[in-house]
């Protein structure tokens, strides 16, 4: 069967319809992109309504969700950005926690905050949506139950505007992507980071500390605290794969501590999964 994914959003409007056989004819036709399924509709993603996303979800619910997340996982690697790729892997590590029906879409909570963003007055620079997320909007880091899985999802943690250093730099670097900002992750041991270039200088911030700029002092004392053989990661960008399988770590590690092996395991087979690279 000859499918491209611009058939997707009618056949998902006619989920929806009255008659039996129609439904089931549809239902024949979105499972014909069988592996294809997930790639194709994050796809078209953008230009489907909330409504028919959450129609798509249902759909899946009642047809192989398991599968179709595993597909999902398979196919973030290959979209076009590394923002893309790194809100697909966060988008489906939230609906294995939630299941393919979570409170909201982490797509609609990034475009929310960027809207905010936008009408926010702040400036449009690393400073000024860090004053936004981690003044104006209160994101924190959650010192008092650091180990809970859930600050690991991003949907969560925009939720309750609370997370560990890496989950928070992963918002202010998508809401940066939807605002023309370039800001990418620092992988460096025990606390990660994000960075930008601001007026040509390469700028760390600590999201978990407010947003703090580290000044050139910290920036010496951190490069000083660091291995050797480690000190490269304070000039690298950290990729969408080293960041995700951190993430993984940090919840195979928080399920672990729960005594929740089935939690953990799941997340050990997502892991297993990455070709991991040398210096993850």
């Amino acid at each position: 069967m000859n499918l491209d994914n611009n058939q997707l959003p009618h056949l998902i409007r006619l989920l929806e319809d009255t008659s039996e056989s129609v439904q089931d004819h549809v239902a024949q036709k979105i499972l014909a992109f069988g592996d294809r399924l997930e790639a194709e509709f994050n796809a078209i993603q953008m230009d489907v309504s909330p409504e028919d996303c959450a129609r798509f979800r249902r759909f899946l619910a009642a047809h192989g969700a398991e599968s179709c997340r595993k597909n999902a996982w398979r196919a973030w690697q290959d979209l076009p950005t590394s923002a893309a790729q790194l809100e697909g892997a966060l988008d489906v590590l939230s609906q294995y926690q939630f299941g393919w029906t979570p409170p909201i879409r982490l797509k609609e909570m990034l475009d929310g905050l960027a809207k905010l963003y936008a009408e926010s007055g702040y400036s449009v620079d690393p400073y000024g949506l860090g004053r936004f997320l981690f003044v104006g909007q209160a994101f924190r880091g959650m010192a008092e139950d650091y180990y809970n899985p859930l600050n690991s999802n991003l949907v969560h943690v925009i939720q309750e505007r609370r997370g560990i250093p890496i989950s928070l730099a992963c918002v202010f670097i998508l809401v940066g992507a939807r605002s023309g900002l370039d800001i990418w992750g620092v992988n460096t041991p025990g606390h990660f980071l994000a960075a930008a270039n601001v007026a040509g200088q390469i700028k760390l911030f600590d999201c978990f500390s407010h947003g703090h700029t580290l000044t050139p002092s910290e920036e010496s004392d951190l490069r000083h605290s660091l291995p050797p053989q480690l000190s490269y990661v304070l000039g690298e960008r950290a990729t969408p794969r080293q960041i995700i399988v951190r993430i993984l770590r940090n919840l195979i590690n928080a399920y672990d501590r729960l005594d929740r092996e089935e939690n953990a395991d799941k997340f050990r087979s997502l892991l297993a999964e990455l070709s991991i690279d040398e210096h993850v």
